[in-house]
């Protein structure tokens, strides 16, 4: 095709495509401009890697053989230098495919439900060089994989469970891991957790000793004031502290007291002074700007 063979040689000329990124390498390399082949040209993934669209497994090599190439490449259509494609020419070799172990991954059945190749490949049409394999991190895949329920969930995709525990679950892990579950990390627990797993544990009233002493609501309040636990840690807050308060009816001892509104003189009362004081522990039951009983007076 003259078009491909010219726009070929514009690029070259410019400087647009490296054609010796790596000629100082003792070993070849294999050069593949990933953004001039999908972009300039408008090929597709499945122009190279055909064997993707009927792969049942990551082992499968779907790499383009380099007869392949050499329908493109052949002196008329396209250069057929070799250094175009190697960094060693005189001394080429090949782009060794090494199977990954341990996952089971089928291409075929994916490309078939309309899975674009970039969901998990993101930025690899647009790569100047050829890049490393890297496989797509878990949690991509659990945006179309439902946390599982079983053991079984997990061997869909995995061939073994055998090593696939995270570092931090160590043997005391059932001790610790309330420290981990509140933090930056939680949304990793949700690739292999439901939040009805919390619930089988903690649930049970055996356990719930081991996380709270007995009686525990009449004295956690003691706590939460005086930053002795971090209660973000398990519990959602405000959501579930408002939740349990306003079903018990259950509200401060100060709200009682004479003076905690004190409308008639204009100053606010009591409640006011704490509100300047203690500002955040309004905002564990009160939103100002929306709450209803701050809207009473303050809205005016």
């Amino acid at each position: 095709m003259p078009f491909r063979t010219a726009r070929f040689a514009l690029l070259l000329a410019a400087g647009t495509v490296s054609i010796l990124p790596g000629a100082q390498d003792a070993v070849d390399r294999i050069i593949f401009p990933h953004n001039f082949h999908v972009e300039d040209m408008g090929m597709e993934c499945t122009d190279c890697h055909a064997a993707v669209t009927t792969s049942t497994a990551l082992s499968h090599n779907m790499l383009p053989a380099m007869d392949f190439c050499l329908d493109c490449h052949d002196g008329d259509t396209a250069p057929e230098e070799c250094a175009l494609c190697h960094t060693q020419p005189d001394d080429p070799g090949t782009y060794d495919w090494a199977p990954t172990i341990g996952l089971q991954f089928p291409h075929g059945t994916h490309l078939a439900q309309g899975v674009d190749c970039e969901k998990c490949h993101s930025g690899k049409a647009g790569a100047e060089a050829l890049a490393r394999r890297i496989l797509p991190p878990m949690a991509l895949c659990m945006d179309c994989h439902s946390t599982p329920i079983t053991d079984s969930g997990c061997l869909i995709c995995h061939a073994s469970l055998e090593g696939k525990r995270p570092a931090n679950h160590t043997p005391d892990w059932l001790e610790v891991h309330g420290l981990w579950a509140g933090g930056s990390g939680y949304d990793d627990c949700s690739m292999c957790h439901q939040e009805t797993d919390c619930e089988a544990c903690h649930a049970q009233a055996q356990l719930e000793k081991l996380v709270h002493p007995a009686n525990y609501e009449f004295l956690h309040a003691g706590d939460f004031l005086s930053f002795e636990k971090e209660c973000s840690t398990c519990h959602q807050q405000p959501r579930e502290c408002m939740l349990c308060h306003l079903t018990q009816a259950v509200m401060p001892l100060s709200h009682n007291s004479w003076g905690w509104v004190n409308v008639t003189h204009g100053d606010g009362g009591f409640h006011a002074e704490e509100a300047l004081d203690k500002s955040d522990y309004c905002l564990v039951c009160h939103e100002p700007g929306i709450d209803n009983t701050c809207q009473k007076c303050h809205a005016h």
